[in-house]
């Protein structure tokens, strides 16, 4: 009994070992991965600031953040400037009434321009 109890505690031993060893490398593939997320953020203009005290999640863990003064993209109707050309097209849309055209509508309204040019030759 003796014997079996040993080698059982040996066992757990060995396989808390393991356990620590995979939460290493668990806590290193998560610094990496946070490291690569950070980089790639900051090349589009945010940046990940820790938040909390470190020790578990908080409600906003892992946020990504805004750096003030990127916005390059100047409206062309009023002094408005912004980082992304989404936000630029909502504004100029809701803003000034401009409205773009879909490629398919200017490839319609190229087809009828075609057409009524080869009607006026005939």
């Amino acid at each position: 009994m003796v014997d079996r109890l040993v080698k059982t505690l040996g066992a757990l031993a060995r396989d808390r070992q393991a356990l620590q060893r995979k939460e290493q490398q668990l806590a290193h593939r998560q610094r990496q991965l946070i490291k690569d997320l950070s980089t790639m953020l900051h090349g589009i203009g945010y940046t990940l600031r820790p938040s909390g005290n470190g020790q578990g999640s908080s409600g906003s863990a892992g946020e990504a953040l805004r750096i003030p003064g990127r916005k390059v993209i100047k409206c062309p109707k009023c002094d408005r400037r912004f980082a992304h050309r989404l936000p630029l097209a909502r504004h100029l849309s809701a803003s000034h009434g401009m409205k773009k055209t879909s490629s398919a509508q200017k490839g319609a309204q190229a087809r009828r321009t075609k057409r009524k040019a080869a009607r006026a030759r005939s």
